[in-house]
C-alpha cells in the first residue's frame, strides 16, 4: 500500500486519554490544556496496554450538559461519551478519509492487539499531505534549476539556445543506456541525468564560476537531493527532518545562485545597451537630419491594446492579453508581481511567492504558463527576492508569425480592391490591414489575430479612445446585425462591457504551430475573409462612428 495509517502518526507518541469513570471536568480540562477538540476513551488494563472504548468531544458534552440540564462537574465521561470508528496501523490510509468527511478523528490500535496507538483527526490528514506536496514542489524546484544551470551553459552570444551542442551533450551523458531509434531530448530526462548533465565537461567549464563551491559539494548536495526524491516517489514512507531540511536548503542556495547569475547577466545586457546608444549618438552626431512630415491620420499598432473576450479560460487570461498585446518591438519585460496582481484582478497564490516551479514554462501541467506559452511568451527571469518575473518573446514563435503575415498580407493585396495599409509584420501575433479615422484620429481598424484557444480571428476592433462613444458605435452597428449577416454569416459580436475597446469578428480554427498546409488554407481563408468584412462592415462602420464622434 502506497500509505498506510502508520505513516502519518509515526513519531507522534501515545495520545493523552482518558477513562469512562473520571469526570467530564477532567477531561475537558485535559482538552483545554492540549488545545485538543477530542480526546480517546480508553479502557486502562496497565500503563501500556490500553483499549480504545470511544471518544469524548466538545460536542458530546455540550450535548450531555444540555439534555440532562446538568453541570459539567456533576457528569462523568461514560455519560457523555460516543463511538469511535477504529482502523489498524496497517489499513491504508485512504480507507479512513471518507470516514474523515463524517466524524473529525479515528482511532488506531496495533495490528496484533487491540491496544490504542495513535489517533487520526482531518487536520493530521492535510498536514501529511501537504508536507508531502512541499516536499515534492522542493524537489520540482531544485530539478528546474539544475535544468536552467544546464541551457544557460549552451546559450550562443546572441543569448540564442544552441541546441545542436545542447542535444549532443545529452546523447553522450545518456549514451549507456539502451536507446530506441529516437534519441532521447532535453524534456525526456530523469533528475539522475539531469545531474549527470550539469556535471558534464562542457555544461561544467561554464556553471562552476557561478556555484563557486566544490564539485563535490554540489554532487553530494544533488544527488541527496535525487535520493530523496525517489524514497517520495516510490511511497517509502515519510522523510526524516535532515531530509527535509536538505531539500529547503538545496532550492534556496540554487535560487540564489541563479539569482546573482541573472543579475550578472542583466547588468552586462545593460552595459552593452548604452555602449550601443554611445556609439549611435556619435553617429548620428555627424548626420544632417531632415524633418519630415506626418500625417496626423497615421496610425500604428502601437495605439491599439488588443483584447480577448472573456472565453473561461481561468483568472490568468487577462495576464496572456496583457503579453501578446505589447508591440512587436518589445522582447522583454520585466513585471513585478503586485503588477501582475494588478493584470489579473487578484491575488497571486503562495506557491507563486515560495516556489519558482510555478512560473516554470509547462505547457502541460500549469494552466498559467500554458497561456503565456499560447501567447509567444515565456519566462525568463524570476527574482523571488525581489518579487520580479521577466517575461521574454519565444524567437521561433516570433519568426513565424512575421512569415505568417508577411506572406498573408502579399496575398491580401493582390486580390483586394480597396488599399491595404502599408505596414510589415513585426513579430507579434496580430497585424493591421486597413483603419477607420475621424479627423485626426484612428477610431477602428481591421486585423488579423491570432486568439487565444488555438483560433484565427478577422475582425473589425472598435476603440474611439472613449469607452461611451465606442460603446455606442458599437450599439449602432449591432442594430443591423441581420442585415450584415445576411451577407457575411455569423459573426462574434463582442461588445466586452469591462474593457474600454469592442470588436465584431469571425473565427476559424487555427494556431501559428500549425503545419505549413494548415496554415496555407487559413490564408487563402483569411483573404477572403478580409475582402467580405470590409466591403460590408467598412460603410457601415464609418457612417455610425462619424456619427457617435460629432
Amino acid at each position: 500500500m502506497p500509505y498506510q495509517v502508520q505513516q502519518i502518526i509515526e513519531g507522534k507518541g501515545m495520545p493523552v486519554c482518558i477513562t469512562k469513570d473520571e469526570p467530564v471536568s477532567k477531561a475537558l480540562a485535559l482538552m483545554i490544556e492540549h488545545d485538543y477538540s477530542q480526546l480517546p476513551v480508553v479502557k486502562k488494563e496497565s500503563d501500556y496496554d490500553r483499549v480504545p472504548e470511544g471518544m469524548i468531544t466538545h460536542e458530546g458534552i455540550l450535548r450531555g450538559v444540555r439534555n440532562f440540564n446538568a453541570k459539567v462537574e456533576d457528569l462523568k465521561v461514560r455519560d457523555v461519551m460516543t463511538s469511535a470508528p477504529i482502523y489498524n496501523i496497517e489499513d491504508d490510509l485512504f480507507d479512513i478519509l471518507d470516514r474523515l468527511k463524517e466524524t473529525n478523528a479515528v482511532l488506531i490500535v496495533h495490528s496484533w492487539a487491540p491496544d490504542l496507538m495513535g489517533i487520526v483527526t482531518s487536520y493530521d490528514t492535510a498536514e501529511y499531505f501537504r508536507d508531502r506536496t512541499e516536499d515534492l514542489m522542493r524537489v520540482e524546484d531544485i530539478e528546474l534549476m539544475v535544468k536552467e544551470f544546464i541551457k544557460s551553459a549552451y546559450f550562443d552570444q546572441n543569448g540564442e539556445l544552441n541546441e545542436d551542442k545542447l542535444n549532443s551533450a545529452v546523447a553522450q551523458v545518456t549514451s549507456y543506456k539502451k536507446q530506441s531509434e529516437k534519441q532521447l531530448s532535453f524534456a525526456d530526462l530523469t533528475l539522475a541525468d539531469y545531474i549527470s548533465l550539469l556535471f558534464f565537461k562542457d555544461t561544467w567549464v561554464v556553471v562552476e564560476l557561478v556555484f563557486g563551491v566544490q564539485k563535490t559539494f554540489v554532487s553530494e548536495l544533488l544527488n541527496g537531493v535525487r535520493e530523496i526524491r525517489n524514497a517520495l516517489a516510490h511511497f517509502r514512507g515519510n522523510i526524516s527532518a535532515e531530509q527535509r531540511d536538505k531539500l529547503k536548503f538545496g532550492a534556496e542556495w540554487l535560487t540564489r545562485c541563479y539569482e546573482e547569475y541573472q543579475a550578472k547577466l542583466e547588468r552586462e545586457r545593460i552595459e552593452r545597451k548604452l555602449a550601443r546608444f554611445d556609439a549611435q549618438k556619435e553617429s548620428l552626431a555627424t548626420i544632417e537630419v531632415t524633418p519630415t512630415a506626418t500625417s496626423s491620420t497615421s496610425s500604428s499598432p502601437t495605439d491599439f491594446l488588443l483584447i480577448e473576450a472573456p472565453t473561461g479560460e481561468g483568472r490568468y487570461a487577462p495576464l496572456a492579453d496583457w503579453l501578446q498585446s505589447q508591440p512587436g518591438g518589445i522582447d522583454e519585460v520585466k513585471l513585478s508581481f503586485e503588477k501582475i496582481e494588478e493584470i489579473i484582478g487578484g491575488p497571486l497564490p503562495n506557491s507563486a511567492y515560495e516556489h519558482r516551479a510555478w512560473w516554470a514554462n509547462d505547457s502541460q501541467e500549469h494552466p498559467q504558463s500554458k497561456l503565456w506559452l499560447e501567447v509567444g511568451w515565456r519566462t525568463n527571469y524570476l527574482n523571488r527576492t525581489e518579487k520580479q518575473v521577466t517575461f521574454v518573446r519565444i524567437h521561433e514563435r516570433e519568426k513565424a508569425y512575421i512569415e505568417f503575415f508577411s506572406k498573408l498580407l502579399a496575398e491580401l493585396r493582390e486580390k483586394a480592391d480597396f488599399p491595404i495599409k502599408q505596414i510589415s509584420a513585426d513579430g507579434t501575433n496580430w497585424v493591421v490591414c486597413q483603419t477607420i479615422t475621424s479627423p485626426g484620429l484612428v477610431v477602428a481598424q481591421f486585423n488579423y489575430s491570432f486568439a487565444r484557444g488555438k483560433r484565427f480571428r478577422v475582425e473589425l476592433y472598435i476603440d474611439t479612445s472613449n469607452k461611451e462613444t465606442t460603446k455606442q458605435a458599437f450599439d449602432r452597428i449591432y442594430v443591423q446585425r441581420s442585415a450584415l449577416e445576411n451577407v457575411l454569416g455569423e459573426l462574434s459580436w463582442e461588445r466586452i462591457d469591462e474593457k474600454r475597446a469592442s470588436r465584431i469578428a469571425v473565427y476559424h480554427a487555427g494556431a501559428i504551430t500549425d503545419d505549413d498546409e494548415q496554415l496555407t488554407a487559413l490564408r487563402g481563408w483569411a483573404v477572403e475573409k478580409m475582402i467580405a468584412l470590409y466591403k460590408t462592415l467598412e460603410p457601415v462602420a464609418s457612417k455610425e462612428l462619424l456619427e457617435v464622434l460629432k
